[in-house]
């Protein structure tokens, strides 16, 4: 078993690695310090010894500073000792997407036996570049961390998700990116999250960025399945459910609250910014933002 010492100097390690490349974004610069005029723009990868585990924070882009960071991440002697790992970046990105790529970890396979909270940044309502994870990574990953009690992911999970054993997750937080890949639904029928407490989960963000119909897998989520949810046994021992950008009327949200009255359900609406120039000249419905007139 590797200390937490030698745990602490790898992720110290990926660090300088991480500098040398701002290092040599900046070379030829006549200022060295005005390199460090925006600090947002230079990776991170920070742990602090909680006295016996590690909380570990990634800040920073979702390519070259991800990658070594990842890699550190990857290593059994650093995985093994984080017992939270929070992972972020500025709103950065390319085709509107800010994507984070865990294929090298995946396929490394190393074991978060002790991690009790993941958190991959949802994106904020303002801004340009969607945070998303790629395709089909979310349960591959997740199944490296048999532990978990509380995640946040910046969307949901594909429905491998609930083929994994999770028994102690009590918390759950999905983002909104264009596709639920049937989340709720799923949720419903759940049988491996005994210790779940509280969903916090967004629905597609594709009806308040077009007024054109979309797929049917960017579609919100429908009433009958939030219907389901509530009437399941995954809501029987769950104490709160917060809905983000739901595409649902008052009628139905006192219809679901009358389904658990002792549930504290709570709705959110949160959608995507939308610039006042474009309104009523693009696709973009922009009504949603103006509830007061």
């Amino acid at each position: 078993m590797t200390t937490m010492a030698q745990a602490l100097e790898t992720i110290r390690a990926a660090q300088r690695a991480l500098n040398d490349c701002a290092a040599q974004d900046h070379d030829g610069e006549d200022d060295a310090a005005a390199q460090f005029d925006y600090p947002d723009h230079r990776a991170r990868l920070v742990a602090a010894d909680l006295g016996g585990a590690l909380a570990v924070d990634y800040y920073g882009d979702d390519h070259d500073g991800w990658a070594i960071a990842s890699a550190a991440l990857a290593q059994p002697q650093v995985a093994a000792h984080i017992a939270q790992l929070r992972i972020a970046g500025p709103d950065e990105g390319a085709n509107g997407l800010k994507t984070w790529d865990f294929a090298g970890l995946i396929a490394a396979a190393p074991r978060f036996a002790r991690l009790t909270d993941l958190q991959i940044a949802e994106s904020d309502p303002g801004d340009h570049n969607q945070a998303v994870v790629e395709d089909d990574q979310l349960p591959a990953l997740l199944a490296l961390m048999p532990a978990l009690r509380k995640l946040t992911l910046p969307q949901a999970p594909e429905p491998e998700f609930f083929d994994l054993d999770l028994p102690e997750l009590g918390f759950v937080r999905t983002g909104g990116d264009f596709r639920t890949r049937g989340f709720i639904g799923r949720l419903a029928q759940a049988r491996r999250l005994p210790s779940l407490r509280f969903v916090d989960f967004a629905d597609s963000l594709a009806p308040f960025l077009s007024i054109e119909e979309q797929p049917a897998d960017w579609s919100s989520t429908p009433f009958e399945d939030y219907e389901r949810l509530m009437r399941s046994p995954t809501m029987e021992r769950c104490w709160g459910l917060r809905l983000r950008n739901a595409k649902l009327s008052e009628a139905q949200y006192r219809a679901l609250q009358a389904l658990r009255p002792q549930c504290q359900f709570s709705v959110v609406l949160a959608p995507p910014h939308g610039y006042v120039s474009h309104w009523g000249r693009s696709n973009f419905p922009h009504r949603h933002l103006l509830a007061f007139g």
